[in-house]
């Protein structure tokens, strides 16, 4: 396949959500047949339901500083596929890709054609799949994978990583991991694997009390944020925090992440409590600090100079749209411009409870996704907003629209899913050079 090929045979799979099947041993098995590349260099695992991006983001930024040779599996994409599959910070080629994807889809219908699969793979073990095998390709050192949905049934749990890490659960994706967050949690506390050592985030009790359960049951060493390592000495400045952070062999001070927003102090001590379970690392605080600074993760709280000042952010759930608002109403700016669309499977009435009132003027719009919701049912959740809210038939339309009626000292900011972020980003960037050259 070339690439426009292999872009085809994955649509053609369907829509990466609507689609999933989750189990293990589909990849499994491809594994096997492609000589288990995900068994030749060590991996950190992180789940989550939010942060895990972010945390995966510091620890290779922080590796590839200490000269390690990265390798980057994170989900979904904003603007191409190859954002997903990343060695040293670089998204694998599109020529690379095809060549990839020609090999396991050779290797998947040799597995159907034998009965040893139930069915072709899902777009998300495929890419899986590729990560596995260009990272042992192109002889990383380390891999850094993000989970896709959930942990325990996820594709990318069939790795036995050095540290697994659980950022904090909330309430989403619910149709699939459960109702309530106690269920939640035993999905995502499925990567905690036998004598590895477990970092956790989670700060609601349920959840605590389920990846406790968990790591006790398998004999995982586990470290607990604000009971075995801790954020002291928090302070903000225009968006960015720094912070000491107390750990099991002593304080590292002055922490501070180049990701915006307060919650990026919880993110990074994650990253860095996992970092240093791994003696082998060898991993000074001065290329810790430094890997922090450095990093970069486009569509969180993510801010450019276009037509009006600008920020994407890609909250989608409760939790998420509760830090967006907290971001928000730190900053300096008396209107805010709001472009908002949402895939329909999320709990967008609650979502829009809390982001909403930050709002001066509203912009809905569906998204290119079979999954979107429709503008006008988003309106009708939410009468009481509808005098400030317009509708408009597609994305662009609504970003010029909140671009137009924007005054210069606001700030236009597109929100509600990492979807409609991905769609808008290249236009946002387009404008910010043009702002930058004129």
């Amino acid at each position: 396949m070339n690439h426009r090929e292999t872009l085809d045979y994955l649509a053609g799979k369907g829509n990466e959500v609507q689609m999933m099947h989750l189990g293990l041993h589909r990849t499994l098995a491809m594994m096997q047949l492609l000589g288990n590349p995900h068994e030749k260099y060590p991996v950190i695992h992180i789940a989550g339901t939010n942060g895990k991006g972010s945390v995966a983001a510091m620890a290779e930024s922080v590796l590839r500083h200490a000269g390690r040779r990265t390798g980057l599996y994170t989900s979904p994409h904003l603007v191409r596929v190859e954002e997903r599959i990343r060695v040293d910070r670089e998204p694998i080629a599109a020529a690379a890709f095809a060549r990839l994807s020609t090999r396991i889809r050779k290797a998947e219908e040799d597995l159907e054609a034998r009965k040893v699969i139930d069915r072709p793979l899902t777009t998300f073990e495929f890419l899986t799949c590729a990560a596995f095998l260009h990272f042992a390709v192109r002889k990383v050192e380390v891999a850094v994978m993000e989970v896709g949905l959930g942990g325990l049934l996820d594709a990318t749990n069939v790795v036995r990583p050095v540290v697994s890490v659980v950022t904090g659960v909330a309430l989403d994706h619910q149709n699939y991991l459960g109702r309530t967050v106690g269920r939640i949690a035993r999905e995502k506390a499925g990567i905690i694997k036998e004598g590895v050592p477990a970092i956790s985030g989670c700060l609601d009790p349920a959840a605590q009390k389920v990846v406790r359960a968990r790591a006790e049951a398998v004999g995982a060493p586990l470290l607990e944020l604000g009971r075995d390592f801790a954020i002291r000495k928090l302070e903000g400045r225009g968006g960015r925090f720094r912070f000491d952070l107390e750990t099991p062999g002593g304080k590292i001070p002055a922490l501070a992440p180049g990701l915006h927003g307060e919650h990026q102090a919880h993110n990074a001590a994650l990253a860095v409590v996992a970092l240093r379970t791994q003696q082998a690392f060898s991993l000074g605080i001065g290329v810790i600090r430094k890997g922090l600074g450095r990093t970069r993760w486009e569509g969180r709280l993510d801010e450019y100079r276009a037509v009006r000042r600008t920020l994407l952010d890609g909250a989608h759930n409760p939790e998420a749209a509760a830090l967006l608002r907290k971001a928000l109403a730190a900053r300096p700016e008396r209107e805010i411009h709001m472009v908002f669309g949402a895939v329909r499977d999320k709990n967008i009435r609650e979502v829009g409870r809390i982001l909403f009132p930050s709002a001066t003027r509203l912009y809905l719009t569906p998204l290119v996704n079979t999954r979107s919701a429709d503008p006008a049912d988003i309106a009708a959740m939410h009468p009481r907003h509808r005098p400030r809210m317009e509708v408009h038939a597609d994305y662009h339309q609504a970003l010029a629209a909140a671009w137009a009626s924007c005054p210069p000292e606001g700030l236009v900011v597109v929100t509600g899913s990492l979807y409609l972020v991905g769609e808008l980003l290249p236009a946002v960037k387009a404008s910010a050079r043009r702002q930058a050259g004129s």
